[in-house]
């Protein structure tokens, strides 16, 4: 067996092999455990490998070339996230009563509740 390709996350070496396997070329995840477990040593270990068999290595090393220039020219869509306008309306409305009626609600509850744990000195 021969190594193919390395990878630093096993989800990555995982989707490479699946891409070998649907065209036909046998191929195994190595170090996938390691790297799970103690996730720092992944680059001591060179990370998780992707191996094939000798008989393959030449078929797999074209589509693996092809694979990754497939990752860098392909598109890559990215959405950028519009949340802010919903996270100011939340924050108004959560924290809008407490700004104007959180002091006063506070101070009279700890108001009421002082009064009631202060001893009285009548005998």
């Amino acid at each position: 067996m021969i190594t193919l390709a390395r990878f630093p996350v096993p989800e990555e070496a995982h989707l490479f092999r699946m891409f070998l396997e649907a065209n036909d070329v046998s191929a195994h995840v190595f170090d996938e455990h390691l790297v799970q477990i103690a996730w720092y040593y992944s680059d001591a270990i060179g990370g998780v490998r992707v191996v094939v068999d000798e008989c393959q290595i030449e078929e797999a090393t074209e589509l693996s070339q092809n694979y990754f220039k497939s990752l860098s020219q392909g598109p890559h869509f990215i959405t950028v996230a519009r949340a802010w306008p919903i996270a100011l309306i939340f924050s108004l409305i959560i924290g809008a009563p407490a700004l104007f009626f959180g002091k006063r609600t506070v101070e009279l509850s700890l108001g009421s509740s002082a009064k009631a744990k202060e001893p009285s000195n009548r005998s």
